[in-house]
C-alpha cells in the first residue's frame, strides 16, 4: 500500500554546491563591510586597521593548516585557486614535462589541464576504479622523471571518495620529486582533516562557500620552496602572487567560518553520520531500488552521498524532488547545465543506464535527522509515483 506524505518544509540537500552562511560568518562580513571597511593597502589608519586582521586571517588558517602564513594566498574561489596552480605551474615549466591529473577531477582542474593539451601540452588521466579511488598501480607506472605536475582531489565532489593521498605522494617523491603535487581539497577542507605533511604536498586549494562563508572568496597553500608565475597583475596584493584588493568581509567571514569547522569538526561530522545513515537506513526499510555509487566504508566523506534510482532519469526525480522541498543535484554545480552524463561516474566505468538516473545528496551540520526522516519519505514517495506514471505510459503504448 502507497502511503502519501505532505511535504511542507525545505530541505537543502546540495551542501557541496554550496552552503548556507553561518550567523557567525553573515555577521563578521556585515562589520567589515559597515565598519572595518578600510583597504589593506591604504596607508592611513583605517587600512592599516584592514592590513592587521588580513595577517590575523591568514595567521588563523595557517595555523589548521599547520603551515607558515606566508604560504597563503586569498583568492575568490576554488577554481581560481586550482587555475592559479595548474596554469601557473605549466607556464613555469613550458611545454616540456607531463602534467597528470585523477580521471574524477573538478571541472576547474579537468578544464584547465585540458586548455593546457590544446596549448600542446602533454596531459594523462589517472584512471579510478569502480567506486572512483585512483589505480595507484596505474599512477606509479605513469610517473616518471619528466613529470612536472600531479593534482588530485582529496574529496570527489559527486561520489565523497577520499583519494589516497598519502600512497600517492609518497610515490611521486619516489619517482619524480621536483614534479609540483597539487591537492584540490575545497570539498573536504573545514569537514575532515587535512594531512599536508603527510601527503608531501605542494598546494592546496581551499573555498569558503563549502563552509558557511560567503561566496567569492577562496584560499591557496603554495610551499614557499615552489616557484609558481602570478596569472594576475595589478597592485602586487598578496605578495604579489593574486593582486587585485583583497575580498576584507569575504576574508572576515571565511575565517570565522573555518574556525567554526575547526574547533566543532567531530561533533559536525557526527552529526553528518547520523543524518546520512538515518536517509539510507529508511530508503532501504522502504525496500526502494537504488544504487550507491561511490565508497561505502571509510573510503568516503560522509557528507556526500550519490545514488541511482533505476528506471527515473536524474532531473525528473531532481525536479520532482524539488517539488516537495527537497533540494539535490544531479552531479557537480558546475557542470549540472550540460546534457552530458557525468564524467565522474563515467571514468567509474558505471553504465550509462545507472549514470543517467544518479543523484547527489549532500549534507551539512545544519541538517537533522528529523529531515532525513522526511526527505527518505519524500524519495519514497517520489520513486512510486514516477514509477507508477513509467509504468501506466507503458501499459498505454502495449494496447
Amino acid at each position: 500500500m502507497r502511503i502519501t506524505v505532505r511535504f511542507m518544509n525545505e530541505i537543502y540537500y546540495d551542501n557541496s554546491a554550496t552552503t548556507k552562511v553561518s550567523e557567525k560568518a553573515l555577521h563578521a562580513a556585515c562589520r567589515a563591510m559597515r565598519e572595518d571597511f578600510g583597504n589593506p593597502s591604504s596607508a592611513h589608519a583605517k587600512g592599516v586597521s584592514a592590513y592587521h586582521a588580513l595577517n590575523e586571517a591568514r595567521s588563523v588558517f595557517a595555523g589548521y593548516l599547520n603551515v607558515a602564513s606566508d604560504e597563503l594566498y586569498f583568492s575568490s574561489c576554488g577554481t581560481e585557486s586550482n587555475n592559479m596552480i595548474i596554469l601557473g605551474a605549466a607556464k613555469a615549466a613550458g611545454k616540456q614535462g607531463k602534467i597528470l591529473i585523477s580521471a574524477v577531477e573538478h571541472p576547474s582542474v579537468y578544464e584547465s589541464a585540458r586548455h593546457l593539451a590544446s596549448l600542446g601540452y602533454q596531459v594523462e588521466l589517472i584512471p579510478v576504479d569502480r567506486q572512483g579511488i585512483i589505480d595507484m598501480t596505474a599512477l606509479e607506472q605513469m610517473l616518471d622523471t619528466h613529470t612536472i605536475l600531479v593534482s588530485i582531489m582529496h574529496v570527489n565532489n559527486e561520489t565523497g571518495a577520499i583519494q589516497p593521498l598519502k600512497q600517492a605522494g609518497a610515490l611521486i617523491r619516489a619517482i619524480c620529486p621536483q614534479a609540483l603535487f597539487h591537492v584540490d581539497a575545497v570539498q573536504s577542507f573545514g569537514r575532515i582533516p587535512l594531512f599536508l605533511a603527510a601527503w608531501q604536498a605542494d598546494a592546496v586549494s581551499m573555498s569558503g562557500h563549502k563552509i558557511h562563508a560567503p561566496k567569492g572568496v577562496g584560499l591557496l597553500w603554495l610551499k614557499k620552496t615552489r616557484n609558481i608565475p602570478a596569472l594576475i597583475w595589478g597592485g602586487g596584493q598578496e605578495r604579489g602572487f593574486r593582486s587585485g584588493t583583497e575580498n576584507m568581509s569575504g576574508i572576515m567571514a571565511f575565517t570565522v567560518a573555518a574556525e567554526e569547522c575547526y574547533t566543532q569538526m567531530d561533533q559536525n561530522y557526527a552529526v553528518i553520520v547520523n543524518v546520512r545513515g538515518k536517509f539510507l537506513d529508511d530508503l532501504r526499510k522502504a525496500q526502494v531500488d537504488f544504487h550507491l555509487n561511490g565508497p561505502q566504508d571509510e573510503q568516503a566523506a560522509a557528507h556526500i552521498l550519490n545514488l541511482s534510482f533505476p528506471g527515473i532519469r536524474s532531473e525528473v526525480m531532481l525536479h520532482s524532488l524539488e517539488a516537495k522541498g527537497v533540494y539535490v543535484s544531479a552531479g557537480s554545480a558546475c557542470t549540472s547545465m550540460s546534457t552530458k552524463g557525468s564524467r565522474i561516474l563515467t571514468a567509474m566505468g558505471l553504465p550509462s543506464g545507472r549514470i543517467d538516473c544518479a543523484l547527489r545528496f549532500s549534507f551539512s551540520r545544519y541538517n537533522t535527522v528529523d529531515e532525513a526522516t522526511i526527505a527518505a519519505a519524500a524519495v519514497v514517495d517520489t520513486v512510486l509515483e514516477l514509477h507508477g506514471i513509467l509504468n501506466s505510459r507503458k501499459g498505454k503504448k502495449t494496447k
